[in-house]
């Protein structure tokens, strides 16, 4: 059995805000949740793990502590961005430390990818990076089998993907502010988690999204937009919206993708 984890940061036990300041421990936890993950995926009978990267510049993992039995892949860009690598020899993926969508309640430091993007459909779905990453997998027939995060994550993932194993690690009370399991608490759910979820794969549907795919991106500002539609085949809805069509999912993640690095840039 081989099976992809990709690990974000807004997720992970014990962190609810951002803060340069912290960028070691940042690591520390980031990678120990991977590990967490890892050793689950083993005791539920994998033979090969891949690990990736979803968070900033996506070279959070500390090399040195990553248990060995595991291969991961760090670095930017991607042209798969945090699911780079997956495909379809592997039978599952996990998203480790994930958070939900931009403007949800109490989802300790929610977004979808960066600040600039207030709304990202597909066919009418709205959705998150868990949506996003899990379309990825999807299109190659793989099926996430488990969700961690804070709660409303691990909630979001359930309303989109049906009864997946889930591990919120914390619970929001705002944006900024959460209740947390103690660490290694955490990280033992985590890997229970990702054991379990692997009995279960014969429950799982790998998310598809019906070709051709129409994506609709809304901005947080309008001069977001003005340097997305410097694109070609993208339409301008209103002030902050854009939308375009693709002839199925990973070409419209993949311009999409595009969008909001241009529109990133932007900001900068």
């Amino acid at each position: 059995m081989r099976v992809f984890i990709t690990v974000d940061l807004e997720g992970v036990a014990g962190y609810v805000r951002w803060d340069s300041a912290d960028r070691q421990r940042e690591r520390e936890f980031i990678t120990a949740e991977a590990n967490a993950a890892i050793a689950g995926a083993f005791d539920g009978g994998a033979e090969e793990v891949l690990v990736g990267e979803a968070h900033a510049n996506m070279r959070n993992l500390i090399p040195e502590a990553v248990d060995a039995r595991a291969t991961f892949l760090s670095g930017e860009p991607k042209g798969h961005n945090h699911m780079e690598g997956i495909d379809a020899s592997f039978d599952a993926a996990l998203l480790i430390g994930y958070h939900a969508r931009a403007g949800a309640e109490k989802a300790i430091m929610c977004h979808t990818y960066s600040l600039s993007v207030f709304s990202l459909k597909f066919n009418g779905v709205e959705v998150g990076e868990i949506g996003t990453d899990a379309g990825i997998a999807g299109h190659y027939g793989v099926p996430i089998a488990l969700v961690s995060g804070d709660e409303a994550a691990c909630r979001e993932a359930r309303e989109l993907l049906g009864p997946i194993e889930t591990v919120a690690v914390k619970e929001g009370r705002g944006r900024y502010c959460g209740e947390c399991l103690p660490l290694d608490e955490a990280r033992r759910r985590i890997r229970e988690g990702a054991t379990l979820a692997l009995d279960r794969l014969e429950e799982l549907t790998p998310l598809a999204f019906d070709s051709p795919v129409r994506c609709e991106v809304t901005f947080s500002d309008p001069s977001f937009a003005d340097a997305a539609c410097l694109l070609p085949r993208l339409d301008r809805v209103d002030g902050r919206t854009i939308r375009f069509v693709e002839d199925d999912f990973l070409e419209a993640y993949r311009t999409f993708n595009a969008v909001h690095f241009l529109a990133d840039a932007q900001a900068r």
